[in-house]
């Protein structure tokens, strides 16, 4: 089985300062940024639009990028931040071997995040700083999501 999933890289700058939105999924130790699968007939806009709400409370203002679709709606171009996929995949308790793609989109949101969401909790904004020593420590934020975060630490503004 192959997962496909819509994540939110969500800014906001606060007195000056650029901050993400992080959480934690379920019982995970790491942290990560908000999202998740998207369903059967859903565009992965509408995936994340979902997702955002479900997971932090939060309303998706902006999508950097861009999407359209084909003439006929059934196909739906867009241009993430970020793409990944998990390489080796793992095997369910039921034994069955799966894998996760996925894309990043950087946004802003309106709102204020829930305390806990649907399977997330500890849902904070994190500084830069913050966000490159959860890095910088084994185990404490998602592989899939780490290279979003450092592109995010890439830029400049």
């Amino acid at each position: 089985m192959i997962w496909f999933n819509a994540r939110a890289v969500i800014e906001k700058i606060e007195n000056g300062k650029r901050m993400v939105l992080i959480q934690r999924r379920g019982d995970a130790k790491h942290f990560e940024f908000p999202g998740g699968c998207i369903e059967w007939g859903e565009s992965v806009i509408d995936a994340l639009h979902r997702e955002v709400m479900e997971e932090t409370g939060l309303t998706v203002t902006r999508i950097h990028g861009f999407e359209s679709y084909a003439h006929n709606g059934e196909v739906e171009y867009v241009k993430p931040y970020s793409v990944f996929l998990n390489i080796h995949g793992w095997t369910d308790p039921s034994g069955e071997r799966s894998k996760s793609v996925g894309v990043h989109f950087k946004c802003e949101a309106d709102g204020e995040p829930l305390e806990e969401g649907d399977n997330s909790a500890e849902i904070q904004w994190a500084t830069p700083e913050k966000l490159r020593v959860l890095l910088d420590e084994p185990d404490m934020f998602g592989n899939m999501d780490r290279g979003a975060a450092e592109l995010y630490l890439s830029e400049k503004n």
